[in-house]
């Protein structure tokens, strides 16, 4: 499991290094057998299904139905389900550190999601990061309409006022809104790095 996670940290990473332009990884993305330092750390959780967007849904030909835990799904108008059960994990975000320059008090935050295979794509993203030192808090923010997406990733920089602990969550309402309406949560992860 440290494994996969380790080498799907390595893939999202490496990925968004070549789309920013930037020419290397940090040594333990590149090799998924080396384990993360504190100034490197990589956390991974489910995002889960919590409704429908009903405008969406319908526009893209979709109707909503409610399964036996309540909660709201999209299927194609007219499609014939045989029982009201849907897995509520609709994919998995991430939220890494890792820190470029410790003598600076540098870190890049690299944030994002995936979406499971059974599901459509996002067309659209509402995201935030929280941070927090010793010496204050602030929140990185993404609004992002895109085409239907699977996989979506950003980066930020920060700069700590001193050395010490930084610790970075994804908040509670971060959203991904899939093209069928399904509207795919997150709360947390969170990672740390020593800067």
């Amino acid at each position: 499991m440290q494994f996969r996670a380790s080498l799907r940290a390595a893939v999202v990473v490496a990925a968004m290094l070549v789309a920013g332009g930037l020419s290397s990884a940090p040594a333990h993305a590149a090799d998924p057998t080396v384990q993360p330092d504190p100034t490197s750390i990589y956390i991974e959780m489910d995002m889960k299904r919590v409704g429908v967007d009903h405008k969406i849904a319908k526009a893209n030909g979709y109707e909503v139905r409610v399964d036996s835990n309540g909660i709201e799904y999209a299927v194609k108008e007219g499609e014939v389900t045989t029982f009201d059960e849907k897995t509520g994990t609709c994919g998995s975000s991430f939220v890494y550190l890792t820190a470029v320059d410790t003598k600076k008090h540098y870190t890049s935050i690299y944030t994002g999601y995936t979406i499971l295979p059974s599901y459509p794509g996002a067309i659209y993203t509402d995201w935030a990061v929280g941070v927090i030192d010793s010496y204050g808090s602030s929140t990185k923010t993404w609004s992002d309409p895109s085409l239907p997406t699977r996989l979506w990733a950003k980066t930020h920089g920060f700069t700590s006022s001193g050395p010490g602990w930084v610790y970075a969550d994804v908040l509670l309402g971060s959203i991904a809104t899939l093209a069928n309406g399904t509207i795919c949560f997150s709360h947390g992860p969170s990672a740390r790095a020593y800067l």
